[in-house]
């Protein structure tokens, strides 16, 4: 029988966390997709009042030998405070678009970054 064990992260390490204007950040989730070949509808997580971003580190040596210590290094963070919708109508010039809200109340990490950038207070 093969031995299964569970190991989650102990921390989480945002190097920047940026707060948007609701509508700025959905824009330039819409504008990121668009310039992608594929033109996605983007996705944004959502919980406890917070739709957020995660840009995650490279995975050089250091960050996957971070992560296997149960650190997890997040690049940056973008967020904005705001009710959940499942669709958040985005116009942009005369085209209108729409970004996608996830949400994440079910995953503990991203929960707990969400609970961590309603409470965050930039120094």
């Amino acid at each position: 029988m093969v031995k299964v064990t569970y190991s989650p992260y102990r921390e989480i390490v945002i190097h920047e966390i940026i707060e948007q204007e609701s509508q700025v950040l959905f824009e330039d989730m819409v504008r990121q997709a668009l310039s992608s070949p594929v033109h996605a509808e983007p996705t944004v997580n959502w919980a406890d009042g917070v739709a957020f971003v995660v840009a995650p580190l490279p995975p050089t040596e250091d960050i996957v030998k971070e992560s296997l210590e149960g650190r997890l290094h997040y690049a940056s963070v973008m967020y904005t405070k705001i009710q959940f919708q499942s669709q958040v109508p985005v116009k942009i010039g005369t085209q209108n678009y729409s970004a996608r809200l996830r949400r994440a109340d079910n995953n503990p990490h991203l929960a707990a970054v969400a609970k961590f950038l309603k409470d965050f207070k930039h120094e």
